[in-house]
């Protein structure tokens, strides 16, 4: 067990904070005595500091520490030393700092630096103090933990505070918190409340993941579905593929065989088109022949004579062009040359122009010169410059005879204000003197009128003080009487309590009450040796009322649950068979329940299937409509005009053929119209048909061919490849959505009509399996109804059957007490001994009554006397108050007189310093009057020559400019370059007019050759028509000669069999086409579902085979560890409960003991603490009160109860506490345990304190610790021999509280 050894304690409220006081705890007992106010309870309030790191109520702000204004120091150090012994044998040392310092805003405490550490051991075991911890959080953990207790009994039951020792009796809420920190109930309440709110979350998972089982599941079938589904599809696929590549290998062997016919049968057209361009190549010729002829000289001789005339004749003309460029280059570079002379001229031109005005500027400013030299020396009086013009040398000399003015001017200027700046020097030291004069008779006044207004203030206050004090005599007088009377009134007093004889009385009423308790008690033993047999007689009078009881229950619960049992059973309920035959009912109805669950799985298993199935079908079918719709809009996007796709192809296909077949006879064509119309328009006839025509005919005629030539040129040629261009793309693309096509066929023929045939089969059998369910779901919700009803009938039969139990018991110790009760007998009855108790009770209670009446009667004279005495005493401070008083007004008379005289002797002096001020001030202001008048003569003499100064100065400045440019003119020569520029203008102008000569020259000969070039262009045109001419009769020939060796008859018969064979041929290859296109498509459709089913069972179905396995194995261990959580809050909660109960037995019984042992009075049988249990299972909480029995009544104690009660009770309920919570530590201190209580309750107390600690001493670390003014309440504890020392706690000299050791003797 725990216990503490010593305890050190330094500036902690009265203890000093300069030296350690120590005390040490012995064992069994440590009495502290002391009076009020001594420092005692300040133990109890460290060892609760110590241990649990709190301090006293209201001592915020550092009121637990010295006050550092009593130390007279700014900051006090406290500090709690305590050494005690762990429940494990560890002798520990636990160390509290602390510190308050004085701060303007007031007190300010902060904690200092706290220790747990191992105390030294024994040396020659090697031990030593190492520190376990120095966080103060940690050490008001640790502590608890090593004291064997929690901090809430440390608090509330083993260092309670004076001030919370009445908290058994607080309010419920209050005490609540109490009690559930002392049971730690809150701790694994809390663990229970997690426990089942962990529960509930799990089961709410679980419902959750169960939810989400089933949807894995019903996602894994549809995943198996869709499996098949891709299996079923890669197998078309597959087939399809291979009939597709047969029919591509056809197709393509078609289209080569087509290919190499059309290649063949070509060449005929090839050989129709070439001999046709032949001839119109040989027509063309002819004409062109005809026309040159026409126009052309012919030359003779041969075609090399023609040519070497034409090559020599260009030489000529190459020369004469050699030539012409040679002169036109000549006259480029003339123009160039004249372009830069004029140029060259014009900027002479501009600089003559700006020399001359420089020239004229010059001029002017000589001029300006002059006039300002006139103007200057005629202003200053200087001579022998008047006249014009003026020489160089002239000017430099008037410059220099300005000089030397301006250094005369800028001299006078100088000394002007150097001497103004010396009269100011001397007028500021003369003005200081006499101001500083001045204003010492200035502050001289003002001190003199400082002192007069505080010397009236202080008269003033001084009469208001004596104008209050008038009446002081007056009441002195009065008081002196009134501490008379009182005085007189004080012995009386005395003298009544002496008459009364108050403590002889009580005494007396004393020794009666210990007579007639002796007398009670010999009653009580005689009541108590004859209340066997009417201890016999209550039980059996109790034991009959019981089995009354058991029976009325017993039929009365039959009564109630006989209609449910007869609706189930089919027969009357009987006390002895009802529970079996509700055993038996309740296993045939969990039998039912688990048929009709499995009926009811089923049915909505199934019902769930079709369901499902149904809405899946829905889907595919409005997704093959989407598909469907996707399709159509495709096709009529891509097919213009909206037409058909059949329509569509077939009518690309016969426009493709048409274009082509057009195309094809158009090659060559139109040269054979031009050539027919050629001819016409010379012979005026048609070739075709070789019959002449008439003008109108021929208008006619050209109209046409006309047109022909327009649709047969290469230009209408190309636009219509271009047409069959844009045809074969047309086709093409229509080739590539028949995939598309015969897809949505599919759907709109196949797909669709299966699935509503499909969903109209589901539709027609969801109805069935619907009322399949719900009868199933009626027929389970019946039996959890009866199930319901078995239950509650179940719980009836057990309190039947228990009922009928306790009946069988109860007869049988009825029949021992009746036959116990005919064996006996007695002479005196119990009432007769009642009836003397009674009368006995009465007697002790007058006595009591009379006693207190004494006691109270006593208090009242001694409470007059205090008050009396307590009047007097502050009567005879009143009458000090008063004389100080009077002797201060006389002291204020006498101040008033001398303050006056002084206030008329400080007037005297202000009116001299007056007369003073006025003589001083007339020097200052002459002073002042003469220097304003000296500095305004000065400041004019200042600003004429300032003026002058400033005058000449411009002047110079102006001077100055003017010389600066009139010499740079001059030094730079500018009227020298102004003739220069005049001499080589004149010479400019003269080439200007040579070159331009020149050039006319150049043109005229440039002229005359090309006159001889335009005039030999006539024959070279005419020899070279010539050598054309002959050229055009040899192509000519060459022409005829390629026509007459074509095969017309060959190429004739290749077009008639082109024309049998080919369109034959075409039409198979088309046939082909469309059938290899149309399994394309299909497979296209097929492989497109496949990858939409692929890609769906990809994302809604990954993994979907793992995610089940894992659902389904979290759902199983998540409802293992629910029923495991099920079962620990069971048993969490039947312990927590067992645990409650047993402590509060024992502490009622320990409590049962104590009162009945130590409280004198009658009226209170005993005393226990009930606990009323609120809410249900799921939320159980308690509510505790202290009651008090008498005849078996139940009563709270709050608002009941005397003081001395209250502390009565609370001082057994903390002995009861620590008896049962603090096993491991076996220390408690009682605070004044005798506050309130009664000379026979103290004494009673202290025998039960006599007797506890006679039980424990044995205990080695037993240690009761009392706190106590009451040096009766010491004694009796000292005669019982169970302490040798207690200590003493007193103030000292300077009253702080010392701590000593003393024997009892």
């Amino acid at each position: 067990m725990a216990s503490l050894n010593k305890l050190a304690i330094r500036g902690i409220r009265s203890f000093d904070d300069k030296q350690i006081s120590v005390i040490e705890f012995f064992s069994p007992v440590t009495v502290i005595v002391g009076h009020n106010g001594s420092g005692k309870t300040t133990v109890i309030e460290c060892l609760k500091y110590a241990t649990t790191g709190d301090q006293p109520p209201n001592t915020r702000g550092g009121a637990f520490i010295h006050d550092p204004k009593m130390a007279n120091e700014k900051e006090v150090k406290a500090q709690v030393k305590l050494r005690f012994h762990a429940a494990n044998g560890t002798r520990m040392l636990v160390v509290r700092n602390l510190s308050v310092t004085v701060k303007k805003a007031g007190l300010t405490m902060k904690t200092l630096e706290n220790i747990l550490a191992l105390a030294d051991s024994n040396i020659e075991k090697g031990g030593k103090r190492g520190a376990i911890s120095t966080k103060c959080a940690e050490i008001d953990t640790e502590i608890p933990h090593l004291l064997g207790v929690s901090k809430s009994v440390l608090e509330n039951v083993i260092f309670c505070h004076q001030e919370d020792s009445y908290w058994p009796l607080s309010e419920p809420s209050a005490l609540k918190k109490k009690f559930d920190d002392i049971f730690e109930a809150t701790r694994y309440t809390k663990a229970l409340d997690s426990i089942k709110s962990l529960r509930k979350d799990r089961v709410a998972d679980l419902k959750a993941d169960k939810e989400r089982l089933e949807s894995l599941a019903k996602e894994k079938a549809h995943a198996d579905k869709l499996r098949g589904r891709i299996s079923d599809l890669n197998a078309t696929v597959t087939g399809k593929q291979l009939q597709y590549e047969e029919t591509k290998k056809q197709y393509e062997e078609l289209v080569k065989n087509n290919a190499r016919f059309y290649e063949s049968a070509t060449k005929f057209r090839e050989l129709y088109v070439k001999v046709e361009n032949l001839q119109q190549k040989k027509e063309h010729y002819r004409q062109e022949l005809s026309d040159a002829r026409e126009s052309v000289q012919e030359v003779g001789g041969t075609d090399e004579e023609l040519q070497e005339r034409l090559r020599n004749f260009d030489q000529n003309i190459e020369k004469e062009k050699i030539a012409r460029n040679r002169r036109e280059v000549e006259r480029q570079d003339l123009e160039d040359e004249l372009a830069k002379t004029r140029r060259l001229h014009v900027e002479l031109i501009n600089e003559h122009g700006e020399l001359a005005a420089e020239a004229k500027a010059h001029d002017r400013r000589i001029s300006e010169r002059e006039e300002l030299i006139r103007d200057i020396s005629d202003k200053n009086n200087i001579k022998g410059y008047n006249h014009s013009p003026l020489e160089r040398e002239k000017v430099v000399e008037f410059v220099s005879r300005l000089g030397d003015l301006q250094r005369r001017q800028r001299s006078e200027h100088e000394k002007l204000q150097t001497g103004r700046n010396s009269k100011n020097d001397e007028h500021s030291r003369k003005l200081r003197l006499l101001h500083t004069e001045l204003e010492s008779l200035r502050m001289q006044r003002g001190n003199a009128r400082e002192q007069i207004k505080e010397r009236q203030a202080a008269i003033t206050k001084a009469e208001s003080s004596v104008e209050t004090m008038q009446g002081l005599a007056s009441e002195l007088r009065t008081l002196a009487g009134d501490i008379e009377e009182k005085k007189l009134r004080l012995e009386k007093v005395k003298a009544d309590i002496q008459s009364g004889s108050f403590d002889e009385r009580l005494s007396a009423k004393a020794t009666k009450a210990r007579s007639m308790e002796d007398q009670r008690d010999t009653l009580n033993l005689e009541l108590r040796s004859l209340s066997m047999q009417a201890e016999s007689r209550a039980r059996l009078d109790l034991k009959r009322a019981e089995m009354r009881s058991k029976t009325s229950d017993t039929k009365n619960i039959l009564e109630l649950c006989n209609v449910k049992f007869r609706k189930l059973v089919g027969r009357d309920a009987r006390a002895e068979t009802m529970e079996r035959d509700i055993d038996r009912l309740s296993r045939e109805k969990d039998e039912e329940l688990a048929d009709a669950e499995a009926e009811a799985a089923a049915a909505n298993k199934e019902l769930q299937q079709a369901e499902t199935t149904l809405s899946h079908a829905k889907s595919e079918m409005k997704s093959k409509r989407d598909e469907m719709k996707k399709l159509e809009k495709k096709l009529k996007d891509d097919i213009d005009g909206g037409i058909p796709f059949e329509q569509a192809l077939s009518s690309a296909q016969g426009e493709l053929s048409l274009r082509k077949t057009e195309s094809s006879n158009k090659a060559g064509m139109g040269q054979v119209y031009e050539q027919i119309l050629k001819t016409g328009q010379t012979k005026k006839l048609c070739t075709a048909c070789n019959r002449g025509l008439d003008a109108k005919e021929m208008v006619v005629f050209e109209k046409y061919l006309k047109e022909q030539i327009k649709n047969n040129s290469p230009e209408a040629i190309e636009a219509q490849k271009a047409d069959i261009q844009q045809w074969e793309n047309e086709l093409t693309k229509l080739h590539g959505l028949m995939p598309v096509f015969a897809t949505k066929e599919r759907i709109r023929t196949v797909e669709l009509p299966a699935l509503e045939k499909q969903i109209k089969a589901l539709d027609a059998d969801l109805p069935s399996n619907s009322e399949q369910a719900e009868q199933a779901a009626q027929r389970l919700t019946d039996l959890k109804k009866d199930i319901r009803e078995v239950v509650s009938l179940k719980q009836s039969a057990s309190t039947v059957s228990r009922n009928q139990s306790d009946t069988e018991r109860l007869k049988s110790e009825i029949r021992n007490l009746e036959a116990e009760l005919a064996a006996t007998g007695s002479v005196k009855t119990g009432d007769d001994v009642q009836r003397e108790l009674d009368v006995l009770s009465n007697e002790i209670r007058s006595n009591e009554r009379e006693r207190q009446a004494l006691m109270a009667e006593r208090d009242r004279q001694n409470q007059l006397l205090r008050t009396n005495e307590s009047d007097l005493h502050a009567m005879e401070k009143k009458e000090n108050s008063l004389s100080n008083q009077i002797r201060d007004k006389d002291i204020m008379e006498e101040r008033i007189v001398t303050v006056t005289n002084e206030i008329a002797a400080l007037h005297s002096k202000l009116k001299e310093l007056d007369t003073k001020i006025s003589e001083a001030q007339a020097p200052i202001d002459a002073l002042e009057h003469d220097h304003q008048q000296a500095m305004v003569d000065l400041d004019a003499k200042i600003r004429e020559a300032q003026r002058s100064v400033q005058e000449l100065n411009m002047n110079v400045d102006k001077l100055e400019n003017l010389n600066k440019i009139v010499e740079r003119y001059i030094r730079d020569k500018r009227a020298r370059l102004l003739v220069e520029c005049a001499d080589k203008t004149e010479q400019f102008e003269q080439d200007i007019k040579d070159l331009v000569t020149n050039i006319e020259n150049v043109r005229d000969a440039i002229a005359k050759i090309d006159r001889e070039i335009s005039e030999s262009g006539s024959l070279v045109v005419n020899l070279r028509e010539n050598i054309r001419i002959r050229r055009l009769a040899r192509d000519i020939a060459a022409t005829q000669a390629e026509i007459d060796s074509c095969d017309m008859e060959g190429a004739a018969k290749a077009k008639r069999n082109f024309e049998d064979r080919y369109q034959v041929e075409k039409q198979k290859e088309t046939e082909m086409q469309s059938k290899y296109a149309h399994i394309g498509g299909e497979i296209s459709s097929h492989q497109e579902q496949l990858k939409m089913t692929e890609r769906d069972l990809l994302r809604d179905f990954k993994d979907i085979n793992k995610r089940y396995t894992d659902q389904l194995i979290k759902v199983k261990m998540s409802d293992m560890a629910n029923n495991d959580l099920e079962k620990y809050a069971k048993a969490l909660d039947n312990a927590i409960m067992k645990y409650h109960g047993l402590k509060m037995e024992e502490v009622n019984d320990t409590m049962r003991h104590l009162w009945n042992k130590t409280y004198q009075g009658t009226d209170i049988d005993g005393i226990k603490i009930r606990s009323d249990v609120e809410g249900g299972a799921s939320k159980r909480s308690y509510n505790y009160r202290v009651v008090m029995t008498k005849d078996q009544v139940e009563m709270d104690m709050r608002g009941r109860c005397s003081a001395g009660q209250k502390m009565l009770a609370s001082i057994i309920i903390r002995l009861a506490l620590s008896d049962s919570f603090g096993q491991n530590c076996g220390i408690l201190a009682l605070d004044e345990p005798t506050n309130a209580l009664d000379v026979e309750n103290i004494d009673a107390l202290a025998e039960s304190l006599v007797d506890i600690i006679n039980e424990r001493k044995n205990h080695s670390n037993f240690q009761l610790i009392i706190i106590t003014h009451d040096e009766n309440f010491l004694r009796k504890l000292g005669q019982a021999e169970v302490m040798e020392y207690y200590w003493r706690v007193s103030r000292d000299s300077r009253q702080k509280s010392v701590i000593e050791r003393q024997r009892f003797r």
